[in-house]
């Protein structure tokens, strides 16, 4: 019962931060008619949502129908960007698509393209309320790993370092700042360039700005990183991404793809869930190391070592096989 009505948890989370309920409770306690009266809801209603979230550990009902926050509830208030916007997005359009799952493991195919007649990044272009959202949530998903990437790989024998698919920059950010003895090049397409150029991703210096398609063709450098872009494409564009990347090393270059691993065994572990996720919505996939090494294989590259970073994501080091 309790894993079939999982949907009734997430969506009871959209609404309370759509009705921006978390901020209400920022300073104290207050009664569901307090609550009510502030966001325009029927507070029967706004009661029977909260009160199935307080034992998720959101929300304390200190008295009858009176609530506070909790430190977990307290993240999803609109001052703190980033679990509130993964949480919108992924109970918006994701989760209308994701009904259509049985489609995907079907034909293999994203249910997203059947739901909205476009694949996710081409109708994310075309909308740009939805694609502001996404980006937010990325943004702020991605604070941890990036520092987390940026300090476990040595990047001293370096000179120049090329960020493929670096959106806003905050990798990039955080791998120069630590080594200022690097240049960086930042290539995405122009509106992620235009993003990184705004200041969205940090301090970006020594940074030359390139706008292009990694499906085209990559700038040079004798260092590559590559971070939760692999995982959104099935094997053919992911190896076709690749390829390019191995067409612009040098003989003695390293490629790093970043992404989170699926373990072996059957043992709980949230990306297994973001992996069939990826199947409904984006078409990609979380792999194993074993697929990784088969991917870089079809690219012309080794891998040559795989880092454990502090954080729930992995460097895996390429070269030129």
């Amino acid at each position: 019962m309790r894993l079939g009505f999982g949907f009734a948890v997430s969506q009871a989370l959209r609404v309370i931060i759509e009705l921006r309920v978390p901020d209400l409770l920022a300073a104290r306690e207050q009664s569901v008619d307090e609550l009510a009266a502030a966001t325009q809801a029927d507070a029967d209603a706004l009661y029977r949502v909260m009160r199935l979230l307080a034992p998720e550990g959101v929300f304390r009902e200190v008295l009858p129908r009176h609530f506070e926050l909790t430190e977990l509830g307290a993240a999803l208030r609109s001052d703190r960007p980033g679990p509130g916007d993964f949480v919108r997005m992924i109970n918006s359009e994701a989760y209308l698509a994701f009904e259509q799952l049985l489609y995907s493991v079907r034909t293999g195919e994203p249910a997203f393209d059947k739901v909205f007649g476009s694949p996710r990044f081409d109708w994310l272009s075309e909308h740009p309320e939805q694609a502001a959202l996404f980006q937010r949530a990325m943004v702020a998903l991605s604070q941890g790993s990036n520092e987390a990437v940026a300090e476990a790989y040595d990047f001293s024998p370096f000179t120049r370092i090329v960020d493929v698919g670096g959106g806003h920059g905050q990798l990039l950010s955080a791998i120069l700042a630590r080594n200022p003895h690097l240049s960086g090049v930042l290539f995405d397409l122009p509106s992620g360039v235009a993003a990184a150029q705004q200041g969205a991703g940090g301090n970006l210096p020594r940074t030359e700005f390139i706008a292009g398609d990694f499906f085209e063709s990559v700038p040079s450098g004798d260092v590559y990183v590559i971070k939760k872009v692999v995982h959104d494409w099935d094997d053919e564009p992911a190896a076709a991404i690749l390829r390019n990347c191995r067409k612009a090393m040098l003989p003695d270059a390293k490629l790093l793809v970043a992404e989170t691993l699926v373990p072996p065994g059957d043992e709980p572990n949230q990306i297994k869930g973001i992996d069939v996720v990826m199947l409904a919505i984006t078409g990609g996939l979380e792999r194993t190391e074993a697929q990784y090494a088969s991917l870089f294989d079809a690219a012309g590259l080794r891998l040559e070592r795989v880092i454990q970073t502090r954080g729930p994501i992995s460097i895996l080091e390429t070269s030129p096989a």
